[in-house]
């Protein structure tokens, strides 16, 4: 009998829960205009500035990671530097607390500039990976309204985050 109960309780519970889900959808164009709000980011270390503007954000479906294109800008002692592109991508963090979504582990894929010597480029590298990391780690691209209910009710019960369709697919179960 005891356990009859505790099955029935179960099953009501799910049932209840499973009534309270949602979603929330965020265009890729809504994180385009937050990450635009970022830039542009600077970094200086060992001499060498490195400015990131001008960025371009793409949603990845198969491996729901957000990839982002930059304009990059070098500058270093003795007339050294130049302009290129910087390719990096990343997974989402998402902090409960903030209701705020970080990109997680962004990784530089590739930087090309015609007026920076390929020997240098390694270094330039290292220090655009170290300002990324530093600055992307503290600064949201994304965060829940406190004044929308369903986004209050995001940042305690978020289920999942996919990238389906140029949107992040925010899942949200209420208990």
């Amino acid at each position: 009998m005891k356990n009859w109960f505790l099955w029935l309780a179960l099953a009501a519970h799910s049932s209840w829960a499973s009534a309270l889900t949602y979603t929330v959808n965020i265009s890729q164009q809504e994180l385009q205009s937050k990450v635009e709000a970022l830039m542009p980011i600077e970094k200086t270390k060992l001499f060498v500035t490195v400015i990131l503007s001008n960025p371009r954000i793409e949603l990845a479906e198969s491996s729901n990671e957000i990839g982002l294109f930059s304009r990059i800008l070098i500058s270093a002692p003795g007339g050294l530097g130049g302009q290129g592109a910087i390719k990096l991508t990343g997974s989402l963090l998402y902090d409960a607390d903030q209701g705020a979504f970080f990109l997680n582990n962004p990784q530089i894929q590739s930087i090309e500039s015609k007026d920076v010597a390929a020997k240098h480029l390694d270094k330039v590298q290292q220090i655009a990976q170290l300002a990324l990391e530093q600055y992307l780690s503290a600064k949201p691209i994304y965060r829940f309204k406190d004044d929308n209910m369903k986004h209050k009710l995001a940042k305690a019960v978020l289920q999942s985050v996919t990238v389906e369709n140029q949107q992040l697919v925010v899942e949200l179960t209420v208990f």
